[in-house]
């Protein structure tokens, strides 16, 4: 009996030697990765005691649909209104960017009441058809009036026929100590008032 298991582990070894030189002339391997993962704490229970709501009898009203909140008017920031020359500049670049509404609320309530916001866009689209719109402006003085500061402006346009005007424009102070302009040089002429 000794010889037979001495011959059978004898085989188990040549067999496993004769599997291992051929696993390393496939070059082939396995990886074994192991993942232990921590156990985590039991939870403690908790006793939670619940009392009935009191009831409340509220009288049925109908449903009402909620309003949108109005946004926000573009009226100039705080920092261009504080000065006359800021709030030209700042005119103009909506002007050069065609923001209608922006330019029209940098304008006095009392204009804004006389003239709305479509026939004020109308003026700024039929001029920029004769001269192109806005290209650039350049403020040369600024002085103070009984009507208010007065702003000195040349208005160079893009179409390159169109002469360049020299402009007043008035800013006066509202409530609350910021400039707005009123209707001076600066509007094109309305074209559907003559």
């Amino acid at each position: 009996m000794k010889t037979w298991t001495h011959l059978l582990v004898c085989s188990c070894l040549f067999l496993g030697m004769a599997c291992a030189v051929q696993a390393t002339e496939e070059d082939e391997y396995e990886e074994v990765v192991i993942v232990r993962r921590k156990k985590r704490p039991p939870a403690q229970e908790v006793n939670v005691i619940v009392a009935p709501a009191p009831v409340v009898a509220v009288p049925a009203q109908p449903a009402q649909a909620a309003k949108p909140a109005k946004p926000k008017p573009p009226e100039p920031p705080a920092v261009e209104a504080s000065d006359p020359r800021r709030l030209v500049r700042y005119f103009c670049k909506a002007w050069k960017d065609e923001q209608w509404e922006r330019m029209w609320w940098a304008m006095t309530p009392q204009f804004r009441k006389e003239v709305p916001l479509k026939k004020f866009k109308a003026r700024f689209s039929d001029d920029a058809e004769l001269n192109g719109g806005l290209l650039d402006e350049n403020i040369s003085d600024v002085s103070e009036s009984n009507s208010g500061t007065t702003v000195k402006i040349e208005l160079q346009f893009k179409f390159p026929n169109a002469k360049p005007r020299v402009v007043e424009a008035v800013a006066r102070k509202i409530v609350g100590g910021q400039y707005r302009l009123t209707d001076s040089a600066i509007l094109p002429v309305d074209l559907n008032d003559l």
